[in-house]
C-alpha cells in the first residue's frame, strides 16, 4: 500500500496569554463503595435511540452531513500517486473479541496494567479481562455500577484510565440528558485489582446552576490529577444542537484512591473573548503520567477546514492556589479538512463525526496528536497526525502528515508511544477502517523515528456491513482506546470497532508490538531464535546467537527505566553459532530489557523477567 505523508516543517511563534478562564471550587464526599465481584443483579438497562436526525435539523450532526457534501465535492474520491509505506507495521500479539454490545455506537476505550489486566468500556458496559489469558473476569453495566448513587437517567459515555505511579484504574462516565439530572460519575479502584472495590463519587453535571448539561467526556491525567474534558448543552437539547461551551474539570487523584473528600477546580468561560472552543482533549506523558502540569489540546473541529489548534496548559496541582489555565494559539502547517464520511457496502456509510483532537501523548519535547480529517490527495477519510516540537518554549515548529490510502477510509485514530527506551521517536496509530468492498475493521500503523507511518496492519476483519440506524449513515463508534504498557516497553494495546457478522458493531481488543522490537537487524545477525533461555528464569541465564561473518557486538541489560544495570559483551564475535551466559541470581525481581547492537548501529532486544 501507498501512503501520502505530507510533512511541512515550520517555525511558528506561539501566543502566549494570560489565564483565560474562570475558575471554580468544589469539594465532594464519597458516595459510596462497591465491590465488583460482589453477587448482582445486573439488568443491563440501556437506551439507545436509532432514529437518524430528520431532514433539514438545525442539529450540528445535520450541519456537519451539509458540510461534508461540499467538501466531498471539492475533494472528490479519486486514485493517487502516494509515497511508499516506510518500514513493517505492528506485530499482532494476543488478539480477542471484546464486549458484546448491541448499542449504537459502541464507543470504545479500554486500559490495561502492569499485570495485563484489561479494562475495556463501552456505551453502557464495563468488561474486566485478563490480557494473558483472554478470559473475561467480571462484566458490570453502568447502571448497576451507579445503583448505589441513587441518580436518575441514562448511564453513559464511559471512559477509563490506568495510574501506573499509583497502580490503581480510575473510570468515568455521565448520567442524565437535562441539567436536573446531569452528573459525572467517577469511580476510584481501592487496589491494582478492578475486580474488588471501588469508591465512587458524583460530580455536578450543572456546576454554574445555568440550566445545561454535560456531555462528551474526555479522560487523562498527569502525575497527581485527574483532568476531565466535558461540554455543555442547554437543556432539552439534541445531536448538538445547543452547544454552549467547553469545560474542564481538574480533581486530586490520591484523595479518590484512598476514599477522602475530592478537592476540584472547574474551568468554564475559556477564551470568553473568541469563539468558544469545542471539545477539551488531555495529553498525557508517553511513557507515564509525570509532572504537576498538564496540557490539553482542542480545535476548531467543526469547521469545514481550519489550521488553528489551542494548546492548553494546566500549571499546577488542583490544591495549589497559584494554579492557572493558559491558552496558547498555533496554527498548523496544513489545514485539516472535516472528515468525509466513510463507504460500506450497498450504499451505506459510516459517520465520521468532525475532527476534533482524539488522542495523543507528550515524550521529550514533543507533543504527538491524531484527528480525523479528509485528505485532499485521495478525497478518503483519513487521518491527521500531528506534533508539536519544543511545545514548552515560545518558538514551537510543527509538523504533520495525512495518513490516507486509495480506496479506503479510516476514522477515530488514537495513538501511543511504542519506544522501547528515552529518546526512541516512535509510535503506534489505531483506528478504524471501510470502504465500499471491505467490511469495517480495526487496523493499525506504526510511525518510525522519521514520522514516516509503514504499511497498514489488519488487526481485525470486518465480518458484515453494520446497518442498524434507520438511515444510510451509521454510527461508527465515535471512538478507540490505546495504551502502552507501562512495565513492557515497545507493548500496546488497543481497542476499536467491527462489523460483528449481525450488521452490528462488535469490539476487537489487541495487543500491539513494536517493529523495532524484532527487526531492524543486520546481515551480520543471522539468527537470534530463543535469545535468552530460560525466560521467565531464577538464576543463569544463556543467550545464543548466531553470525554470518566475525562482527563486533555489544549486549547490555536494562531496567524498564531505561537504565543500564550490566553491560554483559562488549568485544568482536567470531562468525558461527555463540552461546553467552551469565548468573543473574542477585538481580531484583522484575522486567529488564537485554538490547543487542552490531557493528552497523543495528539493534535487537528482548525482554526477560526475574521471578
Amino acid at each position: 500500500m501507498n501512503r501520502s505523508l505530507l510533512i511541512l516543517l515550520t517555525l511558528l511563534p506561539l501566543a502566549t496569554l494570560a489565564q483565560q478562564a474562570k475558575v471554580k471550587s468544589f469539594t465532594f464526599e464519597k458516595v459510596a463503595t462497591i465491590n465488583f465481584s460482589a453477587p448482582t443483579e445486573d439488568w443491563d438497562i440501556n437506551l439507545v435511540n436509532v432514529e437518524a436526525p430528520a431532514p433539514g435539523s438545525n442539529s450540528l450532526r445535520a450541519q456537519l452531513l451539509e458540510k461534508k457534501r461540499q467538501i466531498m465535492q471539492q475533494y472528490p474520491a479519486r486514485s493517487a500517486s502516494l509515497k511508499t509505506a516506510a518500514g513493517p507495521g505492528p506485530i499482532v500479539g494476543n488478539s480477542f473479541q471484546g464486549n458484546a454490545f448491541q448499542g449504537v455506537p459502541n464507543d470504545n476505550d479500554m486500559a490495561i496494567s502492569n499485570d495485563s489486566v484489561i479494562v475495556s468500556v463501552t456505551n453502557s458496559r464495563v468488561h474486566i479481562y485478563n490480557g494473558e489469558t483472554e478470559a473475561q473476569l467480571i462484566f458490570r453495566s453502568l447502571s448497576n455500577i451507579a445503583s448505589p448513587l441513587q441518580v436518575s437517567g441514562s448511564k453513559f459515555d464511559p471512559k477509563v484510565v490506568y495510574d501506573p505511579n499509583a497502580d490503581r484504574f480510575v473510570l468515568v462516565f455521565l448520567n442524565g440528558f437535562t441539567w436536573g439530572t446531569s452528573w459525572i460519575i467517577i469511580g476510584f479502584s481501592q487496589t491494582n485489582d478492578p475486580t474488588g472495590e471501588w469508591n465512587l463519587y458524583k460530580l455536578y453535571g450543572n456546576p454554574l446552576d445555568n440550566e445545561t448539561w454535560s456531555d462528551y467526556p474526555v479522560i487523562g491525567i498527569s502525575e497527581k490529577d485527574l483532568f476531565i474534558g466535558i461540554n455543555t448543552f442547554t437543556n432539552g437539547s439534541t445531536n448538538n444542537s445547543g452547544f454552549t461551551e467547553s469545560c474542564l474539570w481538574q480533581i486530586g487523584l490520591k484523595e479518590g484512591y484512598v476514599g477522602f473528600d475530592l478537592v476540584t477546580r472547574y474551568y468554564h468561560d475559556i477564551l470568553p473573548q473568541s469563539k468558544m472552543i469545542f471539545n477539551i482533549t488531555p495529553i498525557q506523558t508517553g511513557d507515564r503520567p509525570s509532572g504537576e502540569d498538564m496540557f490539553l489540546l482542542s480545535n476548531r473541529n467543526t469547521d469545514a477546514q481550519n489550521d488553528t489548534i489551542f494548546l492548553l496548559e494546566v500549571t499546577g496541582r488542583v490544591s495549589s492556589p497559584n494554579t492557572e489555565l493558559l491558552v496558547h494559539t498555533l496554527t498548523t502547517d496544513q489545514p485539516y479538512v472535516l472528515p468525509v464520511p466513510a463507504k460500506q457496502a450497498n450504499g451505506h456509510w459510516f459517520d465520521t463525526n468532525d475532527s476534533r483532537v482524539l488522542g495523543g501523548y507528550i515524550q521529550g519535547e514533543k507533543l504527538h496528536f491524531v484527528q480525523s480529517c479528509t485528505s485532499p490527495t485521495t478525497g478518503r477519510a483519513s487521518i491527521f497526525y500531528g506534533i508539536i516540537e519544543r511545545f514548552r518554549a515560545n518558538n514551537p515548529s510543527i509538523s504533520s502528515q495525512i495518513i490516507t490510502e486509495d480506496g479506503m477510509d479510516f476514522g477515530y485514530p488514537n495513538i501511543s508511544w511504542s519506544g522501547q527506551f528515552e529518546g526512541d521517536e516512535e509510535s503506534i496509530i489505531s483506528f478504524n477502517h471501510s470502504s465500499e468492498t471491505v467490511w469495517g475493521g480495526f487496523s493499525a500503523v506504526h510511525v518510525d523515528g522519521n514520522f514516516e507511518a509503514s504499511e497498514r496492519v489488519l488487526i481485525k476483519a470486518g465480518e458484515s456491513i453494520v446497518n442498524v440506524l434507520s438511515d444510510s449513515i451509521e454510527r461508527w463508534g465515535d471512538y478507540s482506546g490505546t495504551q502502552r504498557v507501562y512495565d513492557d516497553n515497545g507493548v500496546v494495546w488497543a481497542v476499536g470497532s467491527f462489523g460483528n457478522g449481525n450488521n452490528g458493531h462488535g469490539t476487537w481488543i489487541a495487543e500491539l508490538r513494536s517493529p523495532e522490537m524484532s527487526t531492524g537487524v543486520s546481515d551480520e545477525i543471522l539468527a537470534l531464535n530463543q535469545l535468552v533461555f530460560p525466560n521467565p528464569f531464577k538464576e543463569n541465564l544463556v543467550v545464543e546467537f548466531e553470525l554470518k561473518q566475525a562482527t563486533f557486538l555489544r549486549l547490555e541489560l536494562f531496567d524498564m527505566a531505561g537504565r543500564s544495570v550490566k553491560l554483559l559483551l562488549e568485544d568482536r564475535i567470531k562468525a558461527g553459532k555463540n552461546r553467552l551466559s551469565f548468573n543473574a541470581a542477585f538481580l531484583p525481581a522484575g522486567s529488564y530489557i537485554l538490547k543487542g547492537t552490531s557493528a552497523d548501529g543495528s539493534i535487537v532486544s528482548e525482554k526477560l523477567v526475574k521471578r
